[in-house]
Formats: C-alpha cells, sequence, structure tokens
C-alpha cells in the first residue's frame, strides 16, 4: 500500500500527500499515514473508517422443480437430483403422464412420493399433492421391494452373491428308506474330523426344517446357548451326510468324533427319538452294569473269561441249580474285586482250575481290613459257582476264614452339622441336602423322585423303594425348599418334559434322573457325603427309638442294618460287645 500511495504522488506531482488519497486505499490506511507522517509527506490524521452503502442483492426468483413440482428455488429439487443420479430408465409416467422424466417401475419420483405419503390405494388416481421445495421437502423413504424400489445396499449385496461361488451338492450318501442292508457296519466319521462345516455338502429342504426345529424345540426347554449352538453343529453333520429320509442308526450318532470341538451326541439322540428317526442300538440297552462286565472279560485270557462268563450266567439264575437271579451292579463290584487278582493270575495260569489254596491265601494276605474281607466274600462266590458248575475239582476257599472287622456307625460333630442348608449351593441342593439329612434318603432314592411324587398341598413325599412306597411327611423347611426350587426348575427349563423332581443342564431334555456326578458335586463343597450324612440321621433315629422295626419301614434298611445302628445307638442291649 505504501508503495502505492508513493507511485500515486509522484504522479500528481505533490509534496505531500492529502487525506482524500490516503483515504482512498483499500486497507492499512492508518499504518500508512503514520508512516508518511513520520517522513514528512503527509499533514494527514487519523483516518476514520469509511461507511459504504451495504450493495443490493436481489431475491432468487421462485421456481417450481420440473420433474416433481414441488415449489422452490431451483430448477431441480435435491431430491429429484438424487433420483436421476440412480439411472433410472426415462420415459412417460404411468401415473400422471409426465414425459422424459426417470421412472422406477413406471412411475415418476412425484408419484411414488405421493402413493408413499398416501398408502397404496393413491396409485389409482391421476393427480399428485403440491410440496414444499428445499428443506421443508418430504423425503422419500421406501423399503426394498416396494414400487421397485432397491437400495443401494442392497444392489451391493445381490452382486456380491453373484460373485459367490456355488452351494456345495448334496450328499451322495443320503440314507435311502427303500435301500435293504447289505453290510451291518458302522460308519467312520474320522474322514472329516479335520475339514471345515462349510465343506459339508448342503442340506436338503425338509432337512433343513428339521435342524430349524431342533434350534427351537432346544431354546424352548431352556438349554444352554453354548450347547445349543453344539448339538445343532452335530444334526448338522449328520443330516447333511445321511438326510432325514430314512432313520439314523443310533451307533452311527455315538460315532461321532469325540476330539472334535463342537461336536455332541446325547441332545440330538433324544431330539430324533421323540421324532422316530433314530434305530435304538442293542448293545446299548443292556445295562450299563452288564456293558462294563462284559469289556472287562473281554480283557482276559480267554480260558478265564469263559469261566467268569459262567459265573456270571449263574449269578443270574441260569445256572445248574436255581438260585435267585443278583442283579448286574453287585456282579460288577464282585468283578472289581477280582480284577486286580485275576489279571495277575492270567500271567501264571490258563485256568483258574490251577488256583490252589495258597494262591488264595497269597493275595488275602496282602489286603488286610475291609479290603481283604471285600476279596474273600468275592472269591468265595467265584470257586463255589465254578464247582457247582463242575468247571474245578476243588474249592480252594473252602474252610478259608477271616476276621470281620465290625465298623458300628459314628454320629457326625454338630459343630460340622450346623449351617449345613445355608451352605448348599442353589435350590436344588438345598432341597437334595435337607432330603438326605432331615429325612434320610439314600441317593438312588432322591435321584429317583418323580414330579409326581411331590404333593405340596398335603406336604407330603412318595419315595419309591423296589416293590414298596414310603411316604415322607415333609417338615416346613424341606417344604420351604421344595417350593423354592420347583420355581426355580419353572424358570430355567419351563417346557422341560423331563418327569423327574431333580434335573439338570443335561437330563432337562431327556427323561433320565440326574447322575452321580451332579450328587457329588452338590456334596464335596460340604465336606461330607451323602453316605455319611444319611447314616448320622439313621443313628439319630435310632438313639430315640430301639425299634429295628422301625428303622426298616422308615428308612427302607434290611434287618442286619437295622440292628447295627440299634446296638451303635443302645449298646447295652447287645448280647456280646463288639470286638
Amino acid at each position: 500500500m505504501l508503495r502505492l500511495v508513493l507511485a500515486v504522488r509522484e504522479a500528481d506531482g505533490d509534496d505531500k500527500l492529502p487525506e482524500e488519497t490516503l483515504d482512498d486505499l483499500p486497507r492499512f490506511r492508518n499504518a500508512v499515514a503514520d508512516v508518511l507522517r513520520h517522513a514528512s509527506l503527509t499533514g494527514a490524521g487519523i483516518l476514520r473508517p469509511r461507511h459504504r452503502p451495504r450493495p443490493v442483492v436481489l431475491h432468487k426468483p421462485q421456481r417450481s422443480c420440473r420433474s416433481c413440482d414441488c415449489c422452490g428455488f431451483r430448477r431441480t429439487c435435491e431430491g429429484c437430483g438424487n433420483w436421476n443420479k440412480q439411472n433410472h430408465p426415462i420415459g412417460t409416467c404411468t401415473r400422471c403422464r409426465r414425459a422424459d422424466v426417470p421412472l422406477a417401475d413406471g412411475l415418476c419420483r412425484a408419484c411414488c412420493l405421493h402413493i408413499d405419503q398416501h398408502g397404496p390405494a393413491a396409485r389409482a388416481e391421476s393427480w399428485t399433492q403440491l410440496w414444499l421445495g428445499g428443506d421443508l421437502a418430504p423425503r422419500l423413504a421406501m423399503r426394498t421391494g416396494t414400487l421397485g424400489y432397491v437400495a443401494p445396499h442392497q444392489k451391493a449385496r445381490a452382486r456380491a452373491v453373484t460373485r459367490r461361488p456355488p452351494p456345495p451338492p448334496l450328499s451322495r450318501h443320503l440314507l435311502n428308506p427303500g435301500q435293504g442292508v447289505l453290510f451291518d457296519v458302522r460308519r467312520d466319521w474320522g474322514c472329516f474330523a479335520k475339514r471345515a462345516l462349510d465343506q459339508l455338502p448342503s442340506l436338503t429342504a425338509d432337512a433343513q426344517t428339521l435342524l430349524e426345529d431342533f434350534r427351537r424345540h432346544s431354546a424352548e426347554r431352556g438349554l444352554d446357548e453354548q450347547v445349543n449352538r453344539i448339538a445343532a453343529r452335530s444334526l448338522r453333520i449328520l443330516l447333511a451326510w445321511l438326510g432325514m429320509d430314512a432313520p439314523i442308526h443310533e451307533a452311527d450318532i455315538w460315532s461321532l468324533p469325540a476330539d472334535r470341538p463342537g461336536t455332541s451326541a446325547r441332545h440330538i439322540l433324544a431330539f430324533l427319538q421323540q421324532r422316530g428317526l433314530a434305530i435304538p442300538d442293542p448293545d446299548r440297552e443292556i445295562d450299563i452294569h452288564q456293558r462294563t462286565i462284559q469289556q472287562r472279560l473281554a480283557e482276559l485270557p480267554a480260558g478265564i473269561a469263559d469261566e467268569l462268563h459262567a459265573w456270571v450266567r449263574v449269578l443270574r439264575g441260569e445256572g445248574r441249580r436255581q438260585h435267585r437271579a443278583m442283579s448286574f451292579e453287585t456282579i460288577r463290584k464282585y468283578l472289581g474285586y477280582l480284577a486286580p487278582v485275576l489279571t495277575g493270575w492270567a500271567g501264571k495260569v490258563a485256568s483258574l482250575r490251577e488256583i490252589t489254596r495258597d494262591d488264595v491265601h497269597a493275595v488275602l494276605k496282602q489286603r488286610p481290613g475291609q479290603p481283604g474281607l471285600d476279596l474273600a466274600t468275592a472269591l468265595r462266590s467265584l470257586f463255589q459257582v465254578l464247582k457247582q458248575e463242575r468247571l474245578i475239582f476243588r474249592d480252594p476257599t473252602r474252610s478259608i476264614t477271616m476276621t470281620a472287622v465290625v465298623r458300628l456307625p459314628i454320629p457326625i460333630p454338630t459343630d460340622r452339622l450346623r449351617g449345613l442348608i445355608d451352605h448348599a449351593d442353589g435350590p436344588m441342593a438345598k432341597l437334595v441336602v435337607a432330603l438326605v439329612a432331615i429325612h434320610g434318603l439314600g441317593r438312588n432314592e432322591t435321584t429317583g423322585l418323580l414330579l409326581d411324587d411331590l404333593d405340596l398341598q398335603n406336604g407330603t413325599l412318595l419315595v419309591r423303594r423296589d416293590l414298596a412306597r414310603h411316604t415322607v411327611y415333609l417338615d416346613d423347611l424341606t417344604h420351604t425348599l421344595a417350593i423354592a426350587w420347583l420355581r426355580e426348575r419353572r424358570r430355567r427349563w419351563p417346557r422341560s418334559t423331563n418327569r423327574h423332581l431333580l434335573l439338570s443342564q443335561q437330563t432337562a431334555v431327556m427323561d433320565t434322573p440326574v447322575s452321580n456326578m451332579v450328587m457329588n458335586e452338590i456334596f464335596r463343597p460340604l465336606g461330607i457325603g451323602p453316605s455319611k450324612l444319611r447314616q448320622d440321621r439313621i443313628l439319630d433315629e435310632a438313639k430315640h427309638t430301639a425299634d429295628p422295626v422301625h428303622l426298616m419301614r422308615v428308612f427302607g434298611i434290611s434287618a442286619a442294618t437295622a440292628m447295627k445302628y440299634v446296638y451303635a445307638a443302645h449298646p447295652e442291649r447287645r448280647s456280646t460287645l463288639p470286638r
């Protein structure tokens, strides 16, 4: 600015610049005036700001959009501008007859906006409502499929679908209900154990429906989300390879690789059995104890195994002489006592007829106390049966006696029982502890209780003991705990069809009682097992009554066991003191 002023001074030929010249500067007028005053080139004082008249701005003419006729200031409103960018075909609207406008499903944007605001019935009309433009203009917000509109993200998704690889074909191993069985062999799933689930064959329409039914079925019964996902994955594997046109063999379900993460067979087996889509496995219909006995006998040499098979048949009442059948559970216990001894003898002899009296003495001497008594009982049963069946010449256990140590039950200290129910975790655990500690129910009696056995109105509980039935009259505490557990059961598994009173996460979708593992988890934090707690309850009852018949009727124990509790509670009633 200073150079500009000096150039004007030279052009005008003035010694000092007038104030009017400095006032015409667009910027820095006072700063330039100070410099010139310091150089004695001007006599102007402080310059005042200029007040120039504001320029007149003409108003935009009002005009309507040439596409939708909305009132605004642009020839094409913002909405129609975006509509034109979507590459709609140009033509004549079939409703309002506007010509040379972008169309969607034969309609221009004005008609689409009118129908969107007034409903589908407005499509039969030929007029459109006049709208305001600018910020007050209504927006055309339509869902994909309405009036032929497709959202941009839906178009991108459709293009992505077209680029995807085709779905895998159906399995070539789908079961055919009309095909007979040529070779009865079980399937080996190890061929796909390392493959991803997305490499499985596609599902048929019926199989997909069944899979959705299973997910809904599991969710309605309160199955854990992770367990439901794992079980659905297992069913997906089965249906992808075998389909659902024919029932699936139970062995094929259980043969899913257990080492593969995310496979489960228990829940899908119960689901398929309810719909008649599972063929039972005869090997799994036998008693679990019987199956364990067969597995242990298969590990022994052929000669000893054949003799043990004969021993099992006799104990089951199938021998030369008529005997009362023994349960497989008891036989399994006997075999558990015999297993270490038989394993040692198997390396020395080929048949049990080679066992002598000295061999029996040697193994009994190594097991003093109660283990020796249990082993002696099992050995005596084994060799007596083999002698009866004429499989051995002499009984090596004959006339072998062992001193029996009678252990009388002792009471549990009061400080360990105090607050026991309060320390139990959860409503079911509190109810179980109360049934065992207060009413003396056994482990199997507790897990076998049915939902119909509980009568809250009359405050009774029916206990099933073989062929007998015993009614337990609930006290106030047990009655309250039973109500709390029923509420929790209803909240967690409202649609469970299991008829047992006690439920777990696994048995909620089946019809089996809770396992011994569940019972152990209840009593492990308490530090007292259910057997010890029940013994303490029976002993406490025996202290108040010396009637063994009363103990037998209330607790379902045998006469010998009842007398043992009576003698423990009242030693003076025993004719000879125990050793």
